[in-house]
Parts: structure tokens; sequence; C-alpha cells
């Protein structure tokens, strides 16, 4: 299996059968209107508030899987299976990796988009 890639853009477009016009609008939402403040995952971490975490979590990474973000996909899959019970890990950590795998992806698609 090959190794996800912090923006696989080939993956991204092939979920909206190549259309680029429609991907970047994707990515600009991505940017523009994606809420995720690591404080708030933090706040909700901190306070056992998991359904709500997992909540917060599942939607960053709905919103990144959609245009190929495929790191902060996985590690947002990890972190919500462990909130919600699905699974064990520690969740301290995941969210530190929720965290940096989000701020890569960020990065990734700003510079996707001003190529």
């Amino acid at each position: 299996m090959e190794e996800a890639q912090i923006l696989n853009s080939k993956k991204g477009l092939d979920l909206v059968d190549n259309d680029m016009e429609l991907y970047r609008i994707l990515m600009e939402t991505f940017v523009s209107d994606t809420k995720f403040e690591p404080e708030e995952l933090k706040k909700l971490v901190a306070e056992k508030k998991n359904a709500e975490a997992a909540s917060y979590v599942h939607a960053v990474k709905g919103a990144g899987r959609q245009i190929g973000t495929e790191k902060l996909a996985e590690a947002g899959q990890k972190l919500e299976d462990v909130l919600r019970g699905k699974a064990n890990g520690d969740i301290d950590f995941l969210s530190k990796k929720v965290v940096a795998e989000y701020k890569a992806a960020l990065e990734a698609v700003k510079s996707f988009l001003s190529e």
C-alpha cells in the first residue's frame, strides 16, 4: 500500500471527476471555511467531551478527505475512533498528530492554490 501523502491532488481531482474548477473551490473552502482551531480541540479533550471532540475532528477530517489530504484524514480517523470508543489509543498524542497534519495540509493546499 502506498504511503499517505500530505496532499494527494490526483486523488482529490479523481473525487471530482477531474473538474479543476470545482477542486480549487473545495480547496479554497477548506482554507477559508474550515473552522478548526487546535485550542478548541485541546479544550474539548481536556474537558473529557469526547463525543463533541469526535464531531469536531470528523468535520475537519471530512473536509480534508474530499480534497485528498490523506495524512490528515488518517490521523483524524484514528483520533475519532479512539474518542468514540471504537479503538484504543493515546488521545493527547493523537490530538497533537491531527493538529500537525492539519497545519501541514493547510500549507500544502495554500501552496497548491498559489501555483
